[in-house]
C-alpha cells in the first residue's frame, strides 16, 4: 500500500510541475501568432491590385493602420477619460484668482425658472439695474418675469465686451459659447442663471449665443456654429484663454463645478443630468460622451481642427470630436460626480441624423480636411447684436459665399450699434 501511495504522490508532483511549463509554452505560441497577425495588419499596405496576398484583411478601401469595429459597441464600452490625472490646483492669488478661492461660493446653485413672458431686455435690466440695488445677500427679489430670486449682488463691471469682477483678476478670460436653433425660452432661462453662476466663481467672461437662422427650418448643424463662432472670436481683441462649449438646456447645480480650462486637457463636466420635472433622478451617461459642456483652450481646439462641418441633425458631432481627441492621443478630465451635476431643461428633440454612423467611420481620415480650418466659405454671419449680457450671432450655415458680407462690414455695423 505504501508503494502505491508513493507512486501516486510522485505522479501528482510530476503533473503539477509539468503543467506550468505547458501553460507558458502555449501562451508564448499564441502571443507570437497574434503578434504576427497584428504586425501584418498594421505594417502591410492595402492594395486593391494585390488583394490576394492580403487574405487576412480582404479587399477594402480602409486606410492602413485603422481598426474597424461596430461603432455603437465601441462608444458604449470605451472611456475617453484620463486614467490618472490631477486637476489644476493653483495657490490663492487675487491677481490670478482661481474660482475655488472665490468668497461667493455657496455650494448648491439656486437656479431660477422665469415666467414664459420673460424677455432678453428683462434680463439685461435685471443685471444692470435691479440686482445692483440689492443690499442684503439674504433678501429676495420679486420681478414681473420671475419670483423669489436669491442671486447676490456681486460687484462686477462691463468693459469692452467682457464682464470683470471688481477687486480681483480672474485666472482666465472665458467665452461661453451656446449654439441655438429656436429654443427661445431655454435661451432666456440659461442667460438669467448663468450670469449669476459665473459671478459666484468670480470669472472674467462673455456669453455668446450662436443661432442658426438660415437655412430656415433646415436641420441643425452644431459643428458649423461652433467653428464659426470661434473663427469670429479669433478676429476680436478679447484675448480669450478658455472656451466653454455649452448646450442651452443645461444649467449647473453646484458652485464647485469650476468653469475653468485645464492647462493640458479638455475638461468635460456633464457627468450627471436630471431632467426638470422628472422623478428618475440623475442620469449618468456613457464614458465616451463629451457633449453637453466641454471646456478647452484655443490651442487644443485648433489641434483637433474643431468640429466636423458635415453633421446635419441630432447626433454624431460630439462623438466625432471624441474620435478626434483619440486620434491626437488626448483624453478628457472630469470633476467629481457629486459636483458635475446639471438640471436639464425640457425641449423637443431635433431631427435625428441617420447618416452619422457612416460619417463616424471616417472621422480620423477627414480630420485635416473637415473642420475649423475649412469653415470660412461654408457660413456667414448675418447679424451681430450685442448688449452687456449677451453677444448674439445669427448665422447662415449653408452660405453662398459670393453674396456674403465681409466680417469687416459686420464689425462696422456693430460699432455703430454701440454708438
Amino acid at each position: 500500500m505504501r508503494k502505491i501511495y508513493r507512486r501516486r504522490l510522485y505522479f501528482l508532483l510530476l503533473i503539477t510541475s509539468f503543467l506550468p511549463i505547458c501553460f507558458l509554452v502555449f501562451n508564448t505560441i499564441i502571443y507570437r501568432h497574434e503578434k504576427n497577425i497584428i504586425s501584418y495588419i498594421y505594417d502591410t499596405q492595402i492594395s486593391c491590385l494585390n488583394s490576394s496576398k492580403n487574405s487576412i484583411i480582404g479587399l477594402s478601401t480602409i486606410p492602413p493602420q485603422y481598426l474597424v469595429v461596430p461603432y455603437r459597441e465601441f462608444a458604449l464600452r470605451t472611456s475617453i477619460a484620463c486614467r490618472t490625472f490631477k486637476l489644476d490646483n493653483p495657490k490663492k492669488d487675487t491677481a490670478n484668482l482661481h474660482p475655488k478661492y472665490s468668497k461667493y461660493l455657496r455650494g448648491r446653485f439656486p437656479y431660477v425658472l422665469p415666467y414664459a413672458n420673460v424677455t432678453f431686455n428683462d434680463i439685461e435690466n435685471f443685471y444692470t439695474k435691479i440686482l445692483i440695488k440689492k443690499k442684503s445677500k439674504d433678501s429676495i427679489i420679486q420681478t414681473s418675469f420671475a419670483e423669489n430670486i436669491t442671486f447676490e449682488n456681486i460687484p462686477y463691471k462691463f468693459q469692452n465686451g467682457m464682464w470683470y469682477p471688481t477687486g480681483v483678476t480672474s485666472i482666465q478670460r472665458t467665452a461661453l459659447l451656446v449654439p441655438l436653433q429656436g429654443r427661445e425660452y431655454n435661451a432666456k432661462t440659461f442667460l438669467l442663471n448663468m450670469h449669476a453662476f459665473l459671478r459666484r466663481q468670480q470669472l472674467t467672461y462673455t456669453i455668446i449665443f450662436i443661432e442658426q437662422i438660415s437655412p430656415n427650418g433646415h436641420r441643425f448643424n452644431k459643428g458649423r456654429l461652433f467653428n464659426s463662432a470661434i473663427h469670429y472670436l479669433q478676429k476680436q481683441t478679447l484675448n480669450i484663454t478658455c472656451l466653454i462649449l455649452h448646450d442651452v438646456d443645461l444649467i449647473p447645480e453646484d458652485d464647485g463645478n469650476f468653469y475653468t480650462c485645464e492647462r493640458n486637457y479638455p475638461k468635460h463636466t456633464t457627468s450627471r443630468v436630471r431632467q426638470l420635472g422628472s422623478t428618475r433622478g440623475y442620469t449618468r451617461y456613457y464614458e465616451f460622451l463629451i457633449g453637453g459642456v466641454l471646456l478647452l483652450s484655443f490651442d487644443i481646439y485648433k489641434t483637433l481642427n474643431g468640429f466636423s462641418n458635415l453633421y446635419w441633425g441630432w447626433g454624431g458631432e460630439d462623438d466625432d470630436l471624441a474620435l478626434r481627441l483619440i486620434q491626437q492621443r488626448m483624453c478628457v478630465v472630469r470633476p467629481s460626480y457629486d459636483l458635475a451635476i446639471y438640471i436639464g431643461l425640457p425641449h423637443p428633440r431635433g431631427q435625428r441624423n441617420n447618416a452619422r454612423y457612416g460619417l463616424l467611420a471616417w472621422t480620423t481620415v477627414r480630420l485635416g480636411t473637415d473642420g475649423y480650418k475649412q469653415i470660412e466659405p461654408l457660413t456667414r454671419i448675418i447679424n451681430i447684436h450685442q448688449t452687456s449680457t449677451l453677444t448674439h450671432l445669427k448665422l447662415d450655415v449653408n452660405a453662398d459665399t459670393n453674396n456674403s458680407p465681409s466680417l469687416n462690414t459686420i464689425t462696422k455695423s456693430l460699432k455703430q450699434q454701440r454708438l
